[in-house]
């Protein structure tokens, strides 16, 4: 029932600081139309509040208990902060990619452009996240 408790009330104040932050720095007002570029950060925002409150909250938790915290749940942890920061590095660099994209002026479509984000910033992501999941499952 706590983690029922604790899981709810970290997600309610994950959304009501994505909207504050998302207001803040005008990525979306709740008067303005949804677009897919402000769901995807209104996503992103929610997602990456949500993993840093859960990870505050596991640690405390470890800390209230006296339980010793290995030193492969932290890596594992600081990698999956890692991922995530490289996949909002991919969607804020496409997103002004597609800003300065001119289909005249360049020769190539858009979705190379794409392809080679993924490749600069999805792939090493990918690679974090698996060598965290090997951390986390290793004994």
């Amino acid at each position: 029932m706590k983690k029922i408790l604790t899981t709810t009330l970290t997600i309610v104040l994950s959304l009501i600081l994505t909207f504050t932050i998302s207001n803040i720095f005008s990525l979306y007002n709740l008067n303005d139309k949804l677009t897919f570029t402000a769901l995807t950060y209104l996503l992103f925002i929610f997602c990456f509040i949500t993993y840093i409150l859960l990870s505050i909250v596991y640690i405390i938790s470890k800390k209230i208990k006296k339980e010793k915290i290995g030193i492969k749940k932290i890596l594992s942890i600081l990698l999956l902060f890692i991922s995530l920061i490289l996949i909002l590095g991919f969607i804020v660099v496409l997103n002004i990619d597609w800003l300065n994209y001119y289909s005249i002026a360049n020769s190539s479509p858009f979705y190379v452009f794409i392809l080679v984000r993924g490749l600069e910033f999805l792939l090493p992501s990918i690679i974090l996240i698996v060598v965290s999941v090997i951390l986390l499952l290793k004994k």
